[in-house]
């Protein structure tokens, strides 16, 4: 008879001792499954959470102008770890085609004129990153995104609507086309002191992509430009690299990691206390069903004996031992699995403090759960198996036979 056939006849035998080990190992399982979705989704959300979280080093002109050389710009993206820079620049423009919001009697050159801001991207950063203003209709301006966006009172005035065409005539007499992408709003246009010339007023403030700007006043430099990292943790690492490349001009450099510093606090606690539990979990189980298997292998004592006598050997026996605990084992990862899915989400938004961290870490069962679940439950197996049967074996079957004789 092999040692597979023997294992089911084990069971069959010894039913009660079958369950109450199969719950054993049922409850391990589920245990470390729990600790190990914790764990894996905390740090994996940890590393996603670099890019939402938009950690970046600012480089801003100190006198207000466009004084960041362009060429600045390329040398940045070539450094490590960069993932993507956001280029900012201003300046005022006659309209072409259009009439500004004017309140204040003057004729100066800045009451007939507008602003307009060049992004590369609207939404990391400026006046909507910071939800001063808000798109009410359309879509930001992003690399792959060109366009003008116009607030909502100078649409009004023109009777601008998204795909118009707008015009900028530069002081140089150059001029500039492009086409209305979005329409955004405020709410603080209407509490402006009426003394403001029209270039400064929310209602002329106009966003546009570069390729306009630069049409109109050559790549003259940059007002500030944005620089985005994947690697928060080296954020001072990556400072020292850049400060060398304005040393000596009036550029300022300020870093912005606070969000991310807030939001990896609380991953940093659960992924400490995950590992923590984990460990204590597996060293339970370890003791736990070692502690059980030796009492039912004492009890299993001379049948092994009579085994061996029989001309059974000692790897057959093992080998039977292993197939009734891996059997159990496996029916209990089945279990947990199910039960794991079914309360993934709840486990996680228990762990994690706020609903942003919850809604990064998408908390769910994975492949990598249940092979690290296999991996670490077949160690404990093998060594809770081991520790019980190994004494058993190693002993000499003659003098067990002769002593439960006697």
């Amino acid at each position: 008879m092999r040692f597979y056939q023997r294992a089911f006849r084990y069971f069959c035998r010894k039913k009660k001792k079958s369950v109450l080990l199969f719950l054993c190992f049922f409850i391990t399982s589920a245990m470390i499954l729990c600790g190990t979705m914790a764990l894996q989704t905390a740090r994996a959300a940890s590393r996603s959470m670099w890019e939402k979280t938009g950690t970046k080093i600012i480089l801003k002109d100190q006198k207000g102008e466009n004084g960041i050389p362009g060429e600045l710009a390329s040398q940045f993206l070539e450094l490590p770890h960069v993932t993507k820079i956001n280029r900012v620049a201003s300046h005022t423009a006659y309209p072409g085609d259009f009439m500004p919001v004017i309140i204040k009697d003057d004729e100066s050159d800045l009451n007939a004129s507008v602003t307009i801001q060049a992004y590369d991207d609207t939404e990391t950063d400026g006046s909507f990153a910071e939800e001063k203003y808000r798109l009410l209709d359309g879509n930001p301006i992003k690399e792959d995104q060109r366009g003008i966006l116009v607030n909502s009172l100078l649409a009004e005035l023109n009777g601008f609507q998204i795909g118009d065409p707008l015009t900028f005539v530069a002081e140089n007499g150059s001029t500039a086309t492009g086409e209305i992408i979005g329409i955004f709003f405020s709410g603080m246009e209407r509490k402006q002191d009426d003394s403001i010339v029209s270039s400064y007023r929310i209602e002329n403030q106009i966003f546009v992509d570069h390729d306009l700007f630069e049409t109109l006043y050559g790549e003259e430099g940059y007002s500030s430009i944005a620089v985005y990292t994947d690697d928060p943790e080296n954020l001072s690492s990556l400072r020292q690299q850049i400060e060398p490349f304005v040393a000596g001009k009036e550029i300022g450099i300020t870093t912005s990691d606070l969000l991310y510093q807030q939001m990896q606090a609380p991953l940093e606690q659960v992924i400490r206390i995950s590992s923590l539990m984990l460990a204590l979990i597996i060293l339970t189980a370890v003791i736990v069903i070692s502690l059980l298997l030796c009492m039912w292998m004492r009890t299993r004592t001379k049948e092994m004996a009579v085994f061996i006598s029989l001309g059974i050997s000692k790897g057959s026996l093992f080998l039977q031992a292993m197939t009734e605990s891996f059997s159990l084992f496996a029916l209990s990862v089945v279990g947990a699995a199910a039960i794991s899915s079914l309360f993934a989400r709840q486990l996680m938004h228990s762990l994690f403090e706020t609903s942003e961290l919850a809604i990064i870490a998408n908390a769910r069962l994975r492949g990598t759960h249940l092979l690290t679940l296999l991996l670490l439950g077949s160690a404990i197996v093998f060594l809770a198996v081991g520790i019980s049967i190994v004494p058993i074996l190693r002993a000499d079957p003659r003098d067990t036979l002769s002593k439960m004789e006697g």
